[in-house]
């Protein structure tokens, strides 16, 4: 059994100013996007690094056409190198394109309990 784990992304917005929170890459979105303008992306954590603000930026690379998302958490997260994410990604009203695309939220196992 596993547990699901949010990542409070608070600092989304300065994140989003700096440009963080954005794809490697500017192609049409391999996602269907939602009703309510967002998808998911499976994808697994290849880097995490601190920053100057108590963040960490975290790098994952999507698990199905291996772009790169990048995104600030909190420094108390417990996401570690490795980790299968699931992200919650807002289309930003562009569904045919993911250049603008940022990433809400995600997703996580933390742990696992033995019965």
């Amino acid at each position: 059994m596993r547990i699901s784990k949010k990542i409070t992304t608070a600092s989304a917005a300065l994140a989003l100013s700096a440009g963080l929170l954005v794809p490697t890459a500017s192609a049409a979105c391999p996602y269907t996007v939602g009703p309510l303008g967002r998808y998911i992306v499976p994808a697994e954590v290849q880097g995490l690094t601190a920053t100057d603000e108590n963040q960490i930026e975290v790098w994952c690379s999507d698990l199905n056409d291996g772009d790169d998302w990048f995104f600030v958490v909190d420094a108390e997260t417990d996401l570690r190198i490795y980790d299968r994410v699931q992200l919650v990604v807002n289309a930003n009203g562009t569904p045919d394109d993911f250049s603008d695309d940022t990433v809400e939220d995600a997703f996580f196992g933390c742990c696992s309990i033995d019965d």
